[in-house]
């Protein structure tokens, strides 16, 4: 089960490093509120993760029925990146302040389990990660070894966010300058992912 754990986590750290929706929000959160402010952040994030790694599996099995859903989910990121791509844009054309709060004390838990939701590239992530490792015999089917498997996904996601608020806390001055422009920054990130899933889907 252990092997399970460390597996999961190093796949969810390495997953989860490149810089995303998820680390520019922690690291806007840090700077807006305080750091226990982004640890809620960073728990909601992560329970939905592990959420997210048990439907996969079940992607998974139904991939082997029907080989199309795949395609389909694909279809839906694309929409949803697309959509907040637009949305961060229209918040920064109609926003009369460059640096908005985003959440607080009380809300920011509930604001992680959001922004971890419409995350729809974890599901396939996940999915051929584990996929991948089951081939190589790495990886057991059982219940038990599953869930160590996905706390070890939802771990590594508390361990690469918390990472990136050290990084933060060691360059607050310059990444306060990156992060008048959370907005546009947020914006072509997922527009970004959403021309690059088309890409990968239709050419």
């Amino acid at each position: 089960m252990l092997i399970h754990f460390i597996i999961g986590f190093i796949t969810s750290y390495l997953g989860f490093t490149p810089p995303s929706m998820l680390n520019l929000t922690v690291g806007k959160i840090f700077i807006d509120e305080n750091k226990k402010s982004a640890r809620r952040f960073i728990y909601g994030a992560a329970i939905v993760v592990f959420f997210q790694f048990l439907l996969s599996l079940w992607v998974i099995s139904l991939i082997n029925e029907v080989p199309q859903l795949l395609f389909w989910i694909k279809n839906a990121a694309v929409f949803v990146f697309l959509f907040l791509s637009l949305f961060y844009l229209r918040k920064e054309m109609f926003s009369k302040q460059k640096v908005k709060q985003i959440c607080d004390r009380k809300t920011c838990f509930a604001y992680g389990v959001k922004l971890s939701f419409v995350n729809m590239f974890a599901i396939p992530f996940f999915a051929l990660a584990y996929s991948f490792f089951s081939m190589k015999g790495l990886l057991s089917q059982e219940y038990n070894y599953l869930l160590a498997f996905g706390l070890g996904t939802s771990l590594g996601v508390v361990a690469v966010l918390s990472s990136y608020i050290v990084l933060i806390r060691r360059m607050e001055s310059k990444v306060n300058k990156v992060m008048v422009y959370f907005n546009p920054l947020m914006s072509v990130i997922t527009g970004f992912l959403a021309v690059l899933t088309t890409i990968k889907l239709y050419f």
